[in-house]
């Protein structure tokens, strides 16, 4: 019998690839003003991010760095002289990523709310930069729907064993619930917790995996599709 489930938080509870697809849309319009190549920025943006990982981490400071970067390299590419303005601008509008709110998955409370009713224990259990992802859960509205919210630099198997043992409950009785496979389907099934993968939007740091490769993976395509795992 599940008595606790552990959630992951950005785009298993609440949509944040988009707001960084947002972001990189309007930084892209400022980048072909200024009379760059559009898709030549996006496509390096997105790559010097991944790469940015091993110097900032899942900080607030990557992303807008990495767009910024990108242009200074389209500037170096193209001859054309670096405009301070524009760079300011670009970096303005990759910082809305950390001050908007993240919109709720369809039926993200519905779902919580029917598990919680059920005398399952929640936790929340999300990665990155500990101011960014607090506000995320205040916004977020969903932090009383929690036994526990822990944010972590990066999922491991002790950091989920944590949670359960701060929980009272055993491997065998709980589950995760999350939508990548880097960063939560591996780190569950090496702590010896059963993972609920969801079939969700990733950025291409968790791309390494289109989906789950173990048979010992339950999957889903939606975050409700848990309340049919566990009908009254």
């Amino acid at each position: 019998m599940v008595r606790a489930i552990i959630f992951d938080g950005d785009d298993t509870l609440w949509h944040t690839e988009q707001l960084y697809d947002e972001a990189r849309s309007r930084a892209r319009e400022i980048v072909e003003e200024a009379g760059l190549d559009g898709e030549r920025w996006e496509a390096r943006e997105r790559a010097i991010d991944v790469e940015n990982v091993a110097r900032f981490g899942h900080s607030s400071e990557r992303f807008p760095t990495s767009c910024v970067e990108a242009y200074e390299e389209a500037c170096a590419e193209s001859g054309q002289p670096l405009d301070e303005k524009v760079r300011e601008r670009i970096g303005a509008i990759a910082r809305t990523v950390f001050e908007r709110p993240a919109p709720l998955v369809d039926n993200a409370r519905r779902t919580l709310e029917g598990l919680r009713s059920q005398g399952i224990a929640l936790a929340l259990l999300t990665k990155g930069d500990t101011a960014v992802q607090r506000l995320r859960v205040e916004q977020s509205g969903l932090a009383p729907l929690f036994d526990l919210v822990d944010i972590v630099e990066e999922k491991t198997p002790e950091s989920i064993l944590s949670v359960l043992k701060r929980l009272g409950v055993p491997t065998s009785a709980a589950l995760t619930v999350g939508n990548s496979v880097r960063s939560d389907v591996f780190p569950s099934l090496a702590a010896g917790v059963k993972p609920v993968w969801i079939d969700a939007h990733v950025w291409e740091y968790e791309r390494e995996h289109d989906s789950p490769p173990q048979d010992d993976v339950i999957k889903r395509k939606e975050l409700s599709d848990l309340l049919e795992m566990f009908p009254r």
